[in-house]
């Protein structure tokens, strides 16, 4: 469901872990903000207060004005709309990343695990207006799009090369609790022109985790500056076209000047002569016999 208006992004929003935040349903503007119970190397699972919507359609700005964000539940089973705390989601959602289980703690009795499947804001201010949450299954392996993080620095770098980035992300295909938050790019090993990443390079625990690229795909790869980026000096550029000096600048050492009223010359000589008309005779000047 996307609110009108909204910039709808697609996403794909894993990760499970055993670290637990509890928020506690109440008065939308007593809702208090996430606290996070610990941290794993994977990511946090996060308890996410939510209570069905009876606001429907348009009707939701006036939500949005009390602070409270509407959302929609769906997959495996019916679709239901929801409402949470905006403030606080928006807050967590920094923290989580891209790659965070939640479970939704108001619409079933244990919690519904889910997943942030897509989230719509406000193409001008960035506000979060709206948010998909998928229901998974923590025991059916899925897909996610990783992010890939860039650590170190590429020695060819310091040779004049430059890094082409070819991916930021990553699909992957794991169960939930397996999906890690990122997969690191080790750039020290770009130390020459020409050197380059693949997704084969990826080191990632391949008992849990498969990486749903083809294997030869391009990561990142050291080249050489373009050479439309070096930018010649104005003499340099003059010299290899030919160019006459820039108005103002001097000659070229041994070179002639041009004389002084040259182009006036050329454009007189170029012209036809004008034929003078012969003088008128004085006034009352006698012709001769």
């Amino acid at each position: 469901m996307k609110e009108p208006g909204a910039h709808h992004t697609r996403r794909s929003v894993l990760i499970a872990s055993n670290a637990v935040a509890d928020l506690h349903l109440g008065d939308h503007r007593r809702w208090p903000p996430f606290h996070f119970g610990g941290s794993t190397t994977l990511a946090e699972a996060v308890k996410l207060a939510v209570r069905p919507r009876t606001v429907l359609g348009k009707k939701t700005r006036t939500l949005r004005r009390r602070g409270i964000l509407p959302a929609v539940v769906f997959g495996h089973g019916d679709s239901l709309p929801v409402e949470t705390d905006a403030h606080a989601f928006e807050l967590g959602y920094r923290r989580w990343g891209s790659t965070t289980l939640l479970s939704l703690e108001g619409i079933s009795g244990d919690g519904a695990p889910a997943l942030v499947a897509g989230v719509s804001r406000d193409p001008l201010s960035g506000r979060i207006l709206h948010v998909d949450f998928e229901r998974v299954s923590l025991t059916e392996r899925t897909h996610a799009e990783v992010p890939l993080r860039f650590v170190g620095t590429a020695g060819a770098l310091k040779i004049g090369g430059v890094l082409v980035h070819a991916m930021e992300h990553v699909r992957v295909e794991a169960l939930p609790q397996d999906i890690p938050h990122s997969i690191d790019v080790d750039l020290t090993k770009l130390e020459q022109i020409d050197d380059a990443l693949y997704v084969r390079d990826l080191i990632v625990d391949a008992a849990s985790v498969h990486v749903a690229e083809r294997p030869d795909a391009l990561i990142v790869k050291a080249v050489h500056q373009r050479a439309e980026e070096v930018v010649p000096t104005p003499a340099a550029a003059a010299a290899a076209e030919g160019a006459a000096p820039a108005e103002g600048a001097a000659p070229a050492e041994g070179a002639a000047a041009p004389a002084e009223g040259s182009a006036p010359a050329a454009a007189a000589k170029a012209a036809p002569a004008a034929k003078t008309p012969p003088a008128a005779p004085a006034k009352g000047a006698e012709k001769k016999k």
